[in-house]
């Protein structure tokens, strides 16, 4: 069952690879000047038909605009459509010819210097040339499907240079991020609890020494007060990694919280909804939110943050503050700005096929009517349109 599935799964890519042929031909001349749009295409529509055949292709994120290896890919794709083109015009045409024969009122059969003119032999022959012709067809769209797969792996994986700089900088990320927690952990929750422990320890030599109630009661306040600092400190680091309420009611739920208590005038507005969105999406996005709300209070002195979610084919979070905005840099390297959160931000968004974009806002480009702020944008593709909820 899982062979014939293949190989109908080959036979469709084949087929789709021949009925592509002579558009993306006349596509790919009538666009020469603007190639590297038609290798974009190509690299799109491959991966999906990869996917489609059970392959997955890891993103690899083109260099320049004028890229060689999705280049590379184009060419060979068409050569191995135009293969598909002709195997289905010959072998698929006569095949169907071919089965058509016996029910057409053909009154003699030839095949070379062999004829006949008997219906059931009509039958037998014409079926059983068409059953090897149709073998064959088989054959070649297995192998063409297969040439095809392999450009594409070949083409369009990541190198292992892009691999090796994408590990560094995960690592970097994580160890960053690591970095972050035990800073937010060592200034918040262990400063409450090294006080509450203190409190308890006064409390417990003033039971000792016999005090007065009112010196006791004073000691326990002071103890109940760092135990609530202390937990609310927890609290907040624990939604900075992964709030429990982003599996249990969804990302606008916890944008909703996160914005809550940000510390900054902020407002969060949906557009379109989602049933179904992947929690490895949901929690970059967060995280996106997240940063981004960090930068905008801690680094650009912002007042007023507006966050904007829209779900369609592709789930795109805008996060813009009116703040002083960041030092762009020649090399555009954005490290500099909070650690490797924003370079990890983007390792991740690539690894899912989308971007994470910062940029300065300009007067009148900021939904905020501010002179000055920043702007940081992730868009992610989605397998299938939202649902509504």
């Amino acid at each position: 069952m899982l062979k014939s599935m293949k190989t109908l799964k080959s036979l469709g890519w084949s087929a789709a690879l021949a009925l592509l042929f002579v558009p993306g031909f006349v596509i790919s001349l009538l666009m020469l000047p603007w190639i590297p749009l038609v290798a974009r295409g190509a690299d799109f529509v491959c991966r999906r038909g990869a996917l489609w055949m059970g392959v997955e292709v890891p993103y690899r994120k083109a260099s320049r605009w004028f890229d060689w290896p999705q280049f590379f890919h184009l060419v060979m794709q068409l050569v191995l459509a135009a293969a598909a083109f002709f195997t289905w015009v010959s072998l698929g045409f006569f095949a169907g010819v071919l089965i058509a024969i016996p029910f057409l009122p053909v009154g003699e059969l030839s095949l070379g210097e062999w004829s006949t003119s008997n219906p059931i032999l009509i039958f037998v022959v014409s079926w059983g040339v068409a059953a090897i012709a149709i073998g064959l067809l088989m054959i070649f769209s297995r192998l063409l499907s297969a040439a095809s797969i392999a450009v594409v792996r070949f083409a369009l994986s990541p190198s292992d240079k892009e691999l090796a700089a994408s590990r560094a900088t995960l690592i970097d990320a994580f160890s960053g991020e690591r970095r972050r927690i035990e800073r937010e952990l060592h200034d918040g929750p262990q400063q409450y609890l090294t006080a509450l422990k203190l409190n308890l320890a006064t409390a417990k030599l003033h039971y000792k020494n016999q005090a007065s109630s009112e010196v006791m009661e004073t000691a326990l306040e002071d103890a109940e007060h760092n135990a609530s600092q202390a937990l609310r400190a927890l609290r907040a680091t624990v939604r900075g990694i992964a709030p429990q309420v982003l599996f249990d009611r969804g990302l606008i739920a916890a944008l909703e919280e996160l914005i809550a208590h940000a510390g900054v005038d902020a407002c969060l507005q949906v557009e379109g909804s989602s049933s179904e969105l992947d929690e490895t999406m949901a929690l970059l996005a967060y995280h996106c939110v997240a940063e981004a709300l960090t930068n905008a209070t801690k680094h650009g002195q912002a007042k007023h943050v507006d966050v904007r979610v829209a779900f369609s084919n592709r789930l795109r979070v805008s996060i813009t503050d009116d703040g002083v905005g960041f030092i762009e840099t020649p090399s555009k390297d954005l490290r500099h700005l909070n650690g490797t959160g924003i370079a990890g931000l983007r390792e991740r968004a690539a690894a899912l096929g989308g971007t994470v974009k910062l940029q300065n806002i300009k007067d009148g480009e900021s939904s905020l009517k501010s002179e000055s702020g920043a702007q940081l944008i992730l868009e992610l593709p989605l397998s299938e349109s939202p649902k509504s909820t």
